[in-house]
Parts: C-alpha cells; structure tokens; sequence
C-alpha cells in the first residue's frame, strides 16, 4: 500500500495534516513540542502555517509526511538486511 494514500485514509482525506494530530504519533513529541520546533524548521518535515496569524495552527503536508516515513522505512530495511543476511 502506498504511504501517502495510507495517510489519507487516515486522516479523512486531508492533504494538509495537523501538526498536533501528527507529532505525537510520527514523531513522538507532544503537540507543543512540535509546534517550538516548527517555529525553528527543526522538525524531519517542513510545517508551515497557512495563515499569516500567530494563532494560525502548524500544518504538515501528507506528501512530505510520506516520504519521510518512505525514507525511514528504507533505512531499517536496509539495517535489518545487513543484520541479518
């Protein structure tokens, strides 16, 4: 199955993630973590706010979250494969 539709259907469609929903699970920081982090572009994905409000919520796009989680699944295939062939 494809990541990105993966994603999809979990999140109800939505292309543009809500980093609190995201963070906690992807991640495994907490929502306010997160959002100190999207502030310093320090997190695996760009966030970004769609609004010019501070208030705005922090968005992730599906598409960088699936070729992130693509690319971290390729590096454990790889570690595994060298383990254990």
């Amino acid at each position: 199955m494809n990541t990105y539709f993966g994603l999809l259907a979990e999140f109800d469609g939505r292309g543009e993630l809500p980093l609190e929903e995201v963070a906690p699970r992807y991640f495994g920081i907490s929502a306010r973590t997160a959002s100190a982090r999207a502030g310093a572009q320090a997190l695996p994905v760009p966030a970004y706010r769609a609004g010019d409000s501070q208030k705005a919520p922090w968005l992730v796009s599906a598409v960088d979250l699936a070729q992130y989680l693509d690319k971290r699944r390729a590096e454990a295939h790889e570690m595994w494969r060298m383990v254990n062939c």
